[in-house]
């Protein structure tokens, strides 16, 4: 791996690192308000856990992603604080090395829309490698259904 390479993914861990700090920070100050019984939006996809994290339940976006010879499989789609968080593990299924280009994260509901596209980088691999794949937003997309992934 280049040190370019290298340099742009250690960048991407420390902003994704960075946003995940600010938003825990920011909410361990707030009280906690329970929204009025008449408000509370039933979520298909989501389960509440008790620090008030959102984590996304559906069977369909566990399903393993194929995009250039790599797979990306153990998904977890999480939300808190407004900040939706998406991690998984890429591996290099093929005999050559792959990725080192970004991707776009394309998000769907239950009936097949669009709910929004985000960013990701997927790092080069040598054949038979895994590293994490992660990509967060400031949109809260945690009850989402499924997802593709592509290169941009």
């Amino acid at each position: 791996m280049k040190d370019k390479e290298k340099r742009m993914i250690a960048i991407l861990v420390a902003i994704t690192a960075i946003i995940i700090i600010i938003a825990l920070v920011r909410g361990s100050g707030k009280k906690e308000e329970k929204p009025p019984e008449n408000n509370i939006q039933e979520e298909e996809f989501v389960e509440l856990l008790e620090d008030g994290t959102r984590l996304n339940s559906s069977d369909k976006l566990q399903e393993t992603k194929t995009i250039d010879g790599m797979e990306i499989s153990k998904f977890q789609l999480t939300e808190k604080d407004n900040v939706t968080l998406l991690l998984g593990t890429v591996t290099n299924v093929s005999d050559t090395t792959r990725g080192g280009y970004p991707v776009n994260v394309t998000v769907f509901d239950k009936e097949g829309n669009e709910i929004t596209t985000v960013s990701a980088f997927l790092g080069e691999l040598e054949p038979g490698k895994s590293t994490q794949f992660s990509t967060n937003a400031t949109f809260d997309y945690a009850n989402a259904y499924d997802f593709t992934i592509t290169k941009k």
